[in-house]
């Protein structure tokens, strides 16, 4: 008897735990099975502070603030519609653009979706302390990029965005991932791997509600190094403010090393800003003029043709020519700027009245061809080696181009045309400004930087390159410089300081009929001993010895009022 009860007893607790097995394996097994889904390891990406900026100084353009982003764990959310309203009110933000930002940004169920960045403090206060109603939600610190100097660094520092496909495709081997903000221009791009530093990250284990149970695992981020620049920020601003939204570029520069204290493009953008607006402009903000734009330019190569005449014995210094107002060439006539002509000129004379019938005279003596040779030595032509992207080459044209090229015989009046810095002949500002370097310095082609050496050990070349051009030849053309400043009928007269003497020449070029030519204005002060070269170019700025002339003039003063004593 006592054994038939334990057999029902045994039977019936046998069923009951099958029972329960089944209860719990099938009818509630979708609700355990979730349950235990969702207290699952999180991993978090910790973002590395990017590397600072600084000028030559230390002071900071680039620097990192903190703030905060909202991400979303799709797999974690009940109802997403209803976290989206939710964030909305906390956020201030319309409801559709975090729709926007999901769908754009999802890439995977368990992976955090970034929905909103730069939220304040205050509203990452109130959405932690509702985390319990809104489980799949994160709220992470990611440093935000300030651009303290906005549109006047622009062109030089760049700016940082979310990399794209193709970057990523290239840039995965180094350690780059997907949603990764790399520089997109300028320096932010050039020291992109020395700036990024090593992102960190947590392994972090969550219950069925979001929240954090245990921190599994920590990797330190380790933060980008800095990088400093030779610009000055003074020197920088003033220039900036000069062209006042004009058209053109300009670059100060130090003749015996390269480095550059001011290099400018107008008009410009807001690093820091939208993008969107700027890349729609007709202006054309973010074509960094200073290395990419090419323009004829016009009566500063005269310089060039200066050095190739007076070193391949065409002319003398005091070689001279009578300038009658033009020059007939073949069946072509070719004018001077001066209708009414200057007269006797010499060499000297004629770089200080930039006078075109004495430079057709010495063009055609020396030849297309040791033109185009000393063109080439002087750094036109190709790139000067910038850290910087996207700088052109500018383009020297030759016979044997024009020959295979256009399919037309080079005539004489091409070799006028060119003597002056007109026709085919294309150049950057920068470019312009390594050639009177040369002519500052003594003789040496420089490579222009932006980088200092000690903030970026290796990433700059100082070669300087030097010219097969004799001193005494090179002293003639300076001496004919400092008589555009210092002769009252010199044609860069005005910019005659009290302050600091200048050697200079200005340019002009006739773009078409009824269109505002070009003006440049290029030089080196002081004319003894120069510490500093200078190329300012305004498109539709009219003569070289008016709006670029006072650019340059008023930058030099500051320059020099602030370094007098050095």
């Amino acid at each position: 008897m006592r054994v038939k009860i334990l057999q029902i007893f045994f039977t019936i607790l046998f069923f009951l735990t099958g029972a329960w097995l089944y209860y719990l394996q099938i009818i509630k097994g979708p609700f355990y099975s979730d349950l235990s889904f969702r207290n699952s390891i999180r991993l978090l990406n910790i973002s590395a502070p990017r590397g600072n900026i600084y000028d030559r100084s230390g002071k900071l353009i680039a620097g990192n603030t903190l703030s905060f982003g909202v991400f979303i764990v799709p797999q974690e959310t009940d109802d997403i519609d209803a976290e989206m309203e939710k964030l909305s009110g906390i956020l201030g933000v319309s409801k559709s653009l975090l729709e926007r930002n999901y769908k754009r940004n999802k890439t995977a169920s368990f992976a955090p979706c970034e929905l909103i960045r730069g939220v304040s403090k205050k509203a990452a206060i109130l959405m932690k302390e509702s985390r319990l109603d809104m489980p799949g939600v994160l709220i992470k610190e990611i440093p935000f990029r300030n651009y303290y100097y906005k549109e006047a660094f622009s062109h030089v520092v760049g700016y940082i965005g979310e990399i794209g496909p193709l970057e990523l495709e290239l840039l995965k081997p180094y350690g780059y991932n997907i949603k990764d903000m790399i520089g997109k221009d300028g320096i932010e791009r050039f020291c992109d791997r020395m700036l990024r530093g090593k992102n960190g990250g947590m392994q972090v284990q969550v219950d069925n509600r979001g929240r954090e149970v245990k921190v599994m695992s920590y990797r330190k981020p380790r933060s980008g190094k800095d990088v400093y620049l030779t610009l000055d920020t003074g020197l920088q601003k003033l220039v900036y403010n000069l062209f006042d939204g004009r058209k053109g570029a300009a670059i100060f520069m130090d003749p015996n090393n390269g480095e550059i204290f001011s290099l400018v493009s107008s008009p410009s953008y807001d690093p820091g800003g939208s993008l969107a607006d700027a890349m729609r402009s007709k202006e054309l903000p973010l074509l960094n003029r200073a290395i990419m734009g090419v323009y004829p330019p016009g009566s500063v190569f005269k310089l060039v043709t200066s050095m190739a005449a007076l070193e391949t014995k065409s002319i003398r210094p005091d070689t001279g020519f009578v300038c009658a107002g033009k020059l007939n060439i073949g069946k072509d006539e070719f004018s001077c700027w001066n209708k009414d002509g200057h007269g006797y000129v010499d060499l000297e004379k004629a770089i200080a009245w930039s006078c075109n019938v004495y430079f057709y005279h010495a063009g055609l003596l020396t030849g297309a061809e040791r033109i185009t040779e000393y063109a080439n030595m002087s750094g036109l032509g190709r790139k000067t080696g910038i850290e910087l992207f996207g700088e052109s080459s500018g383009f020297v044209p030759s016979k044997e181009w024009k020959r295979q090229e256009k399919k037309q015989t080079w005539y004489p009046g091409d070799t006028a045309n060119l003597s002056i810095g007109q026709g085919d002949l294309m150049v950057t500002p920068l470019q312009i400004a390594a050639v009177v370097a040369s002519i500052a310095n003594g003789g040496f082609l420089v490579r222009p930087h932006v980088l200092k050496p000690a903030g970026g050990a290796g990433l700059t070349n100082l070669n300087m390159e030097e010219l097969k051009v004799a001193k005494e030849n090179i002293g003639s053309i300076r001496r004919g410089m400092r008589k555009v400043i210092e002769n009252l009928d010199g044609t860069g007269n005005r910019a005659a300081s009290d302050i600091v003497s200048i050697s200079a020449k200005t340019g002009t070029v006739q773009v078409g009929p009824g269109i505002i030519p070009h003006g440049w204005f290029v030089g080196f002060a002081p004319s003894v001993n120069p510490r500093i070269c200078f190329a300012v170019f305004l498109e539709n700025g009219g003569s070289g010895g008016d709006a670029p002339l006072d650019i340059a003039k008023s930058a030099l003063e500051y320059w020099f009022g602030r370094h007098k004593n050095d």
